[in-house]
């Protein structure tokens, strides 16, 4: 099921953003690290709920004031112990839980991307794992209807292993079935590198991936992209970790000409180790790209 927002909801260009609180921050807390974005000309904050999802409703609400008044673009990190693809019913359980109760904080602070690690294959084929994947989210979804959640959208994440369900075709392929509306992927550019064992090394690379999206949900899905991007070591079982962008693995530049050309829109937050400095390159890089 394809449902397309009207013309006047999507984006002209992307915008740039941190993964957490920007390392120079005075402060070191979300509150603080929204503000101080702005002071560095960004335009995008993700909080990162790594371990588990917890904020008081008063403090996602005074967050989602900030970013209105500084005009940031809020996203939530679920927590990475999620797997919906497990055999055992209480992991997939509180892993329903947890990207539950990132919704809600996301949605207390004026909602935006739910991201999200949908987990290992494990013992599951990749079709049995594409619908146990199908199952959970939907349930998800229904979950958060039921609790008023609407401005939240779920945004599973490409994965960077092999043995990670997550790859660019699973993930589209769900928005698919479930509804773009409701179900957004993040494209994790270092993942898919690092998935590949280093499958991203032209433009024509790039353009494959958003050529897969427009051929799964239509021109919508370029103009609401949300990415992750950073450097990154691999090895034949796929990511190892997360490295700054002169790493050129892969190369940012490439990817900004891709995101000109196919007329992308929507968020790109830095995931590098410095996260701040790299995301301002990023803009620029991207800026000059524009021309």
């Amino acid at each position: 099921m394809l449902l397309i927002p009207p013309k006047s909801s999507l984006c002209v260009a992307m915008i740039f953003g941190t993964a957490g609180i920007p390392l120079s921050c005075p402060g070191r807390d979300s509150l603080a690290g929204i503000g101080f974005v702005r002071k560095l000309g960004l335009d995008a904050f993700e909080f990162e709920f790594v371990h588990s999802a917890r904020m008081a409703a008063g403090k996602a609400e005074a967050c989602g004031k900030a970013a209105k008044e500084n005009k940031v673009v809020l996203s939530a990190h679920a927590p990475y112990y999620v797997n919906l693809c497990s055999d055992e019913p209480e992991k997939v359980a509180a892993s329903k839980v947890r990207i539950l109760d990132t919704a809600r904080i996301l949605e207390n602070a004026g909602g935006g991307r739910v991201v999200v690690h949908t987990g290992y294959y494990g013992k599951l084929d990749g079709k049995k794992a594409f619908e146990a994947a199908k199952e959970g989210y939907l349930n998800v979804l229904d979950s958060m209807k039921k609790a008023g959640i609407r401005k939240a959208v779920l945004a599973p994440e490409t994965t960077g292993k092999p043995s990670a369900f997550g790859n660019l075709a699973e993930l589209y392929g769900l928005a698919s079935e479930i509804g773009f509306e409701r179900f957004k992927p993040t494209i994790d550019f270092a993942h898919l590198h690092a998935r590949a064992n280093g499958g991203l090394n032209t433009k024509k690379d790039f353009d494959r991936i958003f050529e897969t999206v427009e051929d799964a949900v239509g021109k919508a899905g370029l103009q609401q992209l949300h990415c992750h991007f950073a450097g990154i070591q691999y090895s034949a079982k796929g990511e190892l970790r997360h490295l700054t962008i002169d790493a050129e693995s892969p190369r940012f530049s490439l990817l900004a000409e891709s995101l000109v050309d196919n007329k992308c829109a929507g968020t790109i937050i830095s995931e590098s180790p410095n996260i701040e400095t790299d995301a301002i390159l990023m803009k620029k890089e991207y800026e000059r790209a524009r021309g």
